[in-house]
């Protein structure tokens, strides 16, 4: 019965990461066209992912954990091929400042909330919901300080580095544990799977984003500044 519910818990998360998403990127970026497409398509992939889920259809059962983690590299590889494919979607990734990606990280701290809970009721394992559980709130309130800071100006750019960093570990350590430490004890179908295969990607791109929009600005503060130090000196 505890494991029933997990699925419109899941579900409801997805769904609320899908409109604070529109709600982030709608900050300061035109298109509401765009946004509704975007929407429309997150909400048609979540509507797919619970058929193959709840059908138990997405993978075989005896699915190896190497096979398992190739297939969540490659969710992450189509989401971006997705984002940068596509001219409009591209535009609008690199129109996003420090702020919205940051704000964008936001809600993974109720997805943390949520792992605490499932490690508490037994859902997950303790261990891994706790760690899991723990991580994601960090992360997710980590990228809330950041945008913050960006805002205020009060040392933005190295919160901004330092929640990307985190952010991205916290992905990372947590897709490998999940194929190779806990697959057999929980499943490929398991609720969790619903944070796996849609907001997870994004927020990885996200974090991408991020770190290059801190390379090449700080690339764009180094030319402008030779080229000011040339014209003085002329």
């Amino acid at each position: 019965m505890i494991a029933f519910f997990q699925t419109p818990v899941m579900l409801a998360l997805d769904a609320l990461f899908v409109i604070y998403t529109l709600w982030a990127i709608s900050l300061g970026t035109p298109g509401t066209k765009l946004r509704i497409g975007i929407g429309a398509a997150l909400f048609s992939w979540l509507a797919a992912l619970y058929g193959l889920l709840s059908t138990e259809s997405l993978f075989p059962d005896d699915i190896s954990d190497v096979a398992f983690y190739a297939v969540v590299l490659l969710g992450v590889g189509a989401v971006g091929a997705i984002l940068f494919s596509f001219r409009p979607l591209r535009e609008m990734i690199a129109g996003l400042d420090q702020r919205q990606l940051m704000l964008l990280q936001g809600i993974r701290v109720f997805f943390g909330a949520t792992f605490l809970i499932q490690g508490g009721m037994g859902v997950l394992p303790g261990t891994f919901g706790l760690i899991d559980g723990l991580t994601h709130i960090s992360a997710g309130f980590f990228g809330l300080i950041a945008a913050f800071s960006v805002v205020a100006s009060v040392a933005g750019r190295r919160r901004v580095w330092f929640a990307n960093a985190f952010g991205l570990g916290d992905i990372l350590i947590v897709a490998t544990s999940l194929a190779f430490a806990l697959l057999q004890d929980i499943g490929p179908h398991h609720p969790m799977m619903y944070a796996v295969f849609l907001p997870a990607p994004f927020w990885l791109w996200f974090h991408v984003v991020s770190i290059w929009k801190l390379l090449t600005e700080k690339e764009r503060a180094t030319d402008t500044g030779a080229h000011a130090a040339a014209a003085s000196a002329r």
